[in-house]
């Protein structure tokens, strides 16, 4: 590092990653090769705060976006719930057709015929929207707040981390940076056909009567789609919803200056839910006790070998062992789909529900 200083000041050493240049300490790309020069002068190792290399300025890498050599970019680990357009991430809520992806997928248009689904990012036939449930539960005075798995979703009950009221097995990682919503945390739950999730006022809950129902939840200019998998005991009134982090966060709750809890401005409504694949069975730790899950509407009523099923707490209860056995179910528009009950480990039921409404 040497000696630096001009003007007859006193001589001192560099700090490690500057060089003197015309007697002063500076950083540049012989100092600093590796990093990047933040607005002190000082170097820096690349990361998502100070991304930058060859001693080029830092810059600070956004939201749906990681740092990798030295560039801010946008990749299947950054933008796990939208495509990449460029470098920047955009949410399935603000997909559209012609720039529409999944997963940090490059945004590409869907053929000719298609539209984009800005409930999970995948090009389908073309439609009108989501098919309304007309019966279904809805409100154009709704209220939304955010709420995560640490703030007290029960853990264990079959599942490795926690588990929600209709029996989905949920996952947390990260941790909170602070905010009303904060984006440092994660949660994940299966069996859903969206990346988004919420949990009902448990007055209108009943013993489960909407686990697995889709809403669209419409605030400020946006709109995302949500799986129900919990009730909310604290939920004040009977239209207010509690959204998973990552749905506040794509609707614009609490981030910023946003409010984390809106009271106006907030409709929402029962749709089909966007899912893939067979409906799922995932046993209560009972051979008789089964959730229903990544289904098209909600379950209304099970017969298996005879038994009718009762609902409470989020399962059905069909009073004997019914793994292996042929189940008739019905939806909640009235749909009925005969399956088979898999084995006592869980798994496709091998039928679904039709993707309309009656």
């Amino acid at each position: 590092m040497g000696t630096c200083g001009t003007g007859g000041a006193t001589c001192g050493p560099c700090a490690t990653g500057q060089a003197c240049s015309s007697g002063k300490c500076v950083c540049n790309a012989s100092s600093c090769p590796n990093g990047c020069c933040d607005t002190n002068g000082k170097c820096q190792t690349s990361s998502n705060p100070t991304c930058g290399t060859g001693g080029l300025a830092c810059a600070s890498c956004g939201s749906g976006t990681t740092c990798s050599s030295g560039k801010c970019v946008c990749n299947a680990s950054s933008c796990g719930a939208g495509c990449c357009n460029g470098a920047s991430c955009l949410a399935y809520a603000s997909e559209s057709t012609t720039l529409c992806g999944a997963g940090g997928a490059t945004c590409a248009p869907c053929a000719s015929g298609q539209t984009c689904s800005t409930a999970n990012g995948t090009c389908g036939a073309t439609s009108t929207g989501p098919c309304t449930w007309s019966a279904g539960p809805s409100s154009t005075s709704g209220e939304i707040t955010c709420y995560w798995f640490g703030q007290g979703t029960k853990a264990g009950g079959g599942c490795t981390g926690n588990k929600t009221y209709c029996g989905y097995c949920g996952a947390e990682t990260g941790s909170n940076n602070g905010g009303t919503c904060p984006t440092g945390i994660t949660d994940t739950v299966p069996n859903t056909g969206t990346p988004y999730f919420a949990a009902f006022p448990i007055g209108g809950f009943g013993q489960g009567t909407y686990c697995g129902m889709c809403v669209d939840v419409t605030w400020m200019g946006k709109t995302i789609t949500a799986t129900i998998v919990d009730e909310c005991a604290t939920c004040p009134t009977s239209s207010h919803l509690d959204l998973s982090l990552s749905a506040a966060a794509a609707l614009g709750l609490g981030q910023g200056t946003a409010t984390g809890d809106a009271k106006t401005g907030v409709t929402w409504k029962a749709v089909d839910c966007p899912v893939t694949g067979n409906i799922v069975g995932v046993f209560n730790g009972s051979s008789q006790q089964l959730y229903f899950q990544n289904v098209t509407f909600p379950v209304a009523k099970a017969v298996a070998g005879g038994h009718t099923a009762t609902q409470a707490f989020g399962y059905w209860d069909f009073g004997t062992a019914v793994g292996g056995m042929s189940v008739t179910l019905t939806d909640s528009v009235g749909h009925v789909v005969t399956g088979t009950i898999p084995s006592s480990s869980g798994g496709s039921v091998g039928t679904q529900f039709p993707m309309t409404c009656q």
